[in-house]
């Protein structure tokens, strides 16, 4: 298992405190989510860090956007249009849409800052949108302040794959979500679901740190363990925490051993 040396350093630095990382920077500001912006943003907050989304185009290409935003915005997903297509459209609405490396690029500028890396793509065999993440992580010489999270196997095996040291997480959450609603009447996404809850996926594919919703963390110390913290605490797992908006979030994330959650309200919760 693989931890990064200068996130376990940044944990105990924090003496027993969180570190917070704003969620897609800010998403209740008056910058977009998951723009320079409100990277810059989440900093003037507090934050020690970020997290953001990252998508491929349809020519292959990598933006920081989530992928429910777009479409709720535009009507589009990243994998249907063009990378130059999509500013286009985002910039009607005074929306600027950043590479992945411009973000690396502002990152790196930010030593000792966690930058959660979710990546949404992915791709039969190899993820695509893996591959091309670490590589330009590697060419900003940023490697030990990411971590690379996804709700997908496939994305977190292509990742160990291209990056033997590189710390990632597995997502998940208490309620499975699909891109097409008639799947969630299937029997398999409800199975499906019940497993993710478990974090087991992220076990089988040797990840490094869970990073549980946080609806499923118990409600007090007293309460019996799930089953993803008996696992993360006899395997020596990372467990992170998202998204904790509350101090009271806050307080049973790390009652169940979390040291680092992304938050929407960061001011809230320091």
């Amino acid at each position: 298992m693989l931890k990064s040396p200068l996130i376990d350093r940044l944990i105990t630095e924090k003496k027993g405190k969180p570190i917070i990382l704003g969620h897609r920077g800010v998403r209740n500001g008056d910058v977009p989510e998951n723009t320079l912006g409100a990277f810059e943003e989440a900093f003037k907050r507090g934050a020690s860090g970020i997290e953001i989304d990252v998508e491929s185009t349809l020519d292959g290409e990598l933006i920081v956007i989530n992928r429910w935003f777009l479409k709720s915005q535009f009507d589009v997903f990243p994998w249907e249009k063009s990378r130059e297509e999509i500013l286009q459209l985002a910039r009607k609405k005074d929306i600027e849409i950043p590479t992945f490396l411009a973000v690396c690029q502002f990152i790196k500028k930010r030593e000792n800052t966690i930058f959660n890396v979710e990546i949404k793509s992915s791709h039969h065999f190899i993820c695509h949108t893996a591959r091309k993440a670490i590589d330009i992580i590697r060419s900003q010489d940023i490697d030990s302040q990411v971590i690379i999270s996804s709700f997908d196997m496939n994305t977190l095996l292509t990742t160990r794959f291209y990056h033997h040291t590189i710390e990632t997480a597995y997502l998940f959450r208490s309620v499975d979500r699909v891109v097409k609603l008639d799947d969630k009447k299937t029997w398999r996404y409800k199975i499906n679901s019940l497993i993710n809850r478990t974090g087991i996926k992220g076990i089988i594919v040797g990840v490094d740190t869970l990073h549980p919703e946080i609806s499923l963390f118990p409600e007090n110390v007293d309460q019996k363990q799930n089953l993803w913290q008996s696992l993360a605490r006899r395997m020596d797992k990372r467990v992170n925490a998202w998204t904790v908006e509350t101090q009271e979030d806050l307080e049973k994330a790390m009652s169940a051993g979390a040291r680092i959650v992304i938050s929407d309200n960061v001011k809230s919760i320091i």
